[in-house]
């Protein structure tokens, strides 16, 4: 919209004119129609109110304040870029690194000692690399990426910390002992390092990093669980886990001086207003642990049934980064709010139907060796439409947790966490063998179906596009 089209602002009696009254001095120097749109939905207007009491959606309503506007200076605002997809689709396979390394874990230190270890490190290095992650961006959105490293090198050598104290107490509850200690510092070493390394961009760095442990972690299965070989991959593992935090030390190094003034080291804001993205990650974590762990040891079909999903994160990540940057274009040419909401939700259940295809497809292939081996089984297939579906709920979960639609995302992850637990509890027996499997199917449509609605009732809103 050029600034010189704009009319003179009204002060007159007029509802419209009242209200840009009122708003205007709430409003920044460079505006256009979607940030006018965004601070009214931000002091709770509704297409529905704004019918009533101005006769027009929120939409044309911030257009029409928006050419009453005095003119101003006005700069585009910049296009959303999407990150590179053969970065994005890199991140599935390096999270799937240290699954590779489980199985000469397994002969070092036996099946208990290895669901414990495992338990621990996957949650804690989930839960704090989550945190961790989305403070720093906030504090790279708030223009201070020297922050930024320092809040990654703090917080990545106190979760160091929390390991090793966790793991410390959890090998006194039962065998493992240091080896139990190690395993869980390397595993959560690794997964907070390579979380450093994505957010700076650095996946061909992990790649070349972890390259030793993925390929003698491959070897070793592919050998067939020689315990007399599990020694040079547990040694791999280590040394990847090392390197890796290295590299992430290396990459919040301070750069250059500081530019800007300087602003209070006040981290407790940003810290508090990670709370909800830690709350969720616990509920995920939970909600996938407390179904995946009795499989971690059960025959090799359903063991394996998780690593679609794993190695397919990053394409799940990458339609997401689409969808977002599709909206946003959508949104710019879009005249009416009712056009705008169901022409995004097209949009999502078509970015939703693409993350699922292609997880899709890494099952089919997966399925394909399970019965060239003779080992597929029932229980295998729909263990791993169980992971297929618990895919696109991460897909849609992603979404919302960007939109800040904390309270429908905890609500619906927490209800089918506990509802799960019981279910299982109550009846997979009646399911037996691995009567968890249904119960876990039926949980991660459930979530499934619930974030879909929760999206659904939100997608139309403004603000989480600007």
């Amino acid at each position: 919209m050029n600034p010189a089209d704009r009319t003179a602002t009204p002060r007159g009696p007029d509802p419209v004119g009242t209200l840009l009254t009122a708003l205007e001095p709430q409003l920044p120097t460079a505006v256009d129609e979607l940030q006018i749109a965004t601070l009214l939905e931000r002091r709770g207007m509704t297409d529905e109110e704004a019918r009533r009491r101005y006769g027009q959606d929120v939409f044309d309503l911030s257009r029409a304040l928006f050419l009453r506007l005095p003119a101003r200076p006005h700069r585009p605002p910049a296009e959303p870029r999407t990150p590179r997809a053969a970065k994005l689709f890199a991140h599935g396979p390096l999270y799937a690194v240290p699954s590779l390394v489980y199985p000469a874990v397994l002969i070092a230190l036996g099946g208990p000692a290895l669901v414990r270890g495992m338990l621990l490190a996957t949650t804690l290095g989930w839960v704090w690399g989550m945190g961790t992650s989305v403070a720093a961006h906030r504090l790279l959105g708030q223009g201070r990426p020297r922050a930024a490293a320092r809040l990654w090198r703090r917080l990545t050598l106190l979760g160091l910390g929390v390991a090793v104290a966790d793991a410390a107490l959890l090998a006194t509850t039962g065998d493992g002992g240091t080896g139990l200690v190690a395993f869980v510092v390397a595993q959560v070493g690794y997964q907070l390092a390579s979380g450093i390394l994505l957010f700076y961009g650095m996946e061909a760095r992990l790649a070349l990093i972890a390259l030793p442990a993925a390929g003698l972690g491959t070897a070793y299965i592919l050998l067939g669980f020689d315990a007399d070989r599990a020694a040079p991959v547990l040694a791999a593992g280590a040394v990847t886990s090392t390197l890796a935090l290295g590299a992430a030390w290396w990459a919040t190094r301070p750069r250059g001086e500081a530019t800007g003034p300087a602003r209070p080291e006040n981290l407790r804001p940003t810290l508090i207003g990670t709370l909800p993205c830690v709350c969720y990650a616990t509920l995920s974590a939970l909600f996938l642990m407390f179904n995946s762990v009795r499989f971690i040891t059960a025959p090799l079909e359903l063991a394996i049934t998780v690593a679609p999903l794993v190695l397919g994160m990053g394409v799940l990540e990458w339609r997401s980064h689409r969808f977002h940057a599709r909206a946003v274009a959508l949104l710019r040419r879009t005249a009416a709010t009712a056009d705008f909401r169901r022409l995004a939700w097209r949009l999502l259940l078509r970015e939703l139907g693409l993350g699922l295809l292609a997880l899709a497809a890494l099952g089919a292939a997966l399925l394909a060796v399970l019965a060239s081996a003779g080992i597929l089984t029932a229980r295998s297939v729909l263990l791993l439409g169980a992971y297929l579906l618990l895919g696109g709920a991460y897909f849609v979960g992603y979404i919302l947790v960007n939109h800040g639609e904390f309270r429908l995302v905890l609500t619906a992850v927490g209800a089918v966490t506990a509802l799960d637990i019981a279910a299982t509890v109550a009846f997979s027996s009646h399911f037996a063998p691995y009567g968890e499997v249904p119960v876990f199917l039926v949980g991660c449509l459930a979530l499934l179906a619930l974030f879909l609605t929760a999206l659904r009732l939100t997608i139309g809103r403004v603000a989480p596009y600007r």
